[in-house]
């Protein structure tokens, strides 16, 4: 029996730990930006050079991308490199639309987002803060799941409405994930009829 067609590509160590470790020492992030209350918010930063090295390997699986969705690239944002230092907690957020008027109006050029954790999911102790992070799971609210961060893993999935998601709370240590913005040449119109099936069977096999 086949697998499922999944509306999540997963690509597993899509770059080294050790490569992790560079991209988040180069990015410089330190102490977290917070609000006039003192409360930790979600940091977010572009960096043309770790850009230029990063996107030589999204190159790579972008045909794979837009062949598993049926539609044809056209180009990228620049990438979002973002930092959730403990405490922080992510909003519900949709990447390309906006609801408006009882409706999802579409309010941006994005049809796929990519997130790249840079960071382990850890419950268990010894704890690294070096790189670990208790907390954080991308969340798919209307799916019933999430992805726990894992250092070097790719996420892609489409960016509309039917994928609202977040990150959960952080209890310890940080959150270095990097989000990624396709377009299509069409606008990508997600059906889910096109993915049976639920996460507890997309990805078996």
């Amino acid at each position: 029996m086949a697998t499922p067609k999944s509306p999540f590509l997963v690509y597993e160590d899509f770059i080294s730990p050790k490569n992790c470790e560079e991209i988040v020492a180069d990015l410089g992030f330190y102490l977290p930006d917070v609000t006039p209350e003192g409360a930790p918010v979600k940091m977010m930063r572009h960096h043309d050079v770790v850009e230029v090295d990063l996107f030589d390997k999204v190159q790579v699986i972008i045909p794979n991308i837009f062949k598993h969705f049926n539609s044809e690239y056209v180009g990228t944002e620049k990438m979002q490199f973002e930092f959730l230092a403990e405490g922080v907690v992510s909003q519900p957020y949709c990447d390309n639309a906006q609801y408006l008027r009882k409706k999802w109006v579409k309010t941006k050029n994005r049809d796929f987002t990519g997130i790249l954790f840079l960071s382990d999911y850890s419950d268990e102790s010894p704890f690294d803060d070096d790189y670990e992070v208790y907390g954080g799971k991308l969340e798919f609210m209307q799916h019933g799941f999430g992805f726990n961060p894992q250092r070097g893993t790719l996420i892609v999935f489409p960016a509309g409405p039917h994928f609202i998601y977040a990150n959960a709370r952080i209890i310890a240590g940080d959150l270095f994930q990097v989000k990624f913005h396709f377009a299509a040449k069409s606008p990508y119109l997600h059906q889910p009829a096109d993915f049976p099936g639920d996460h507890t069977t997309w990805f078996n096999g």
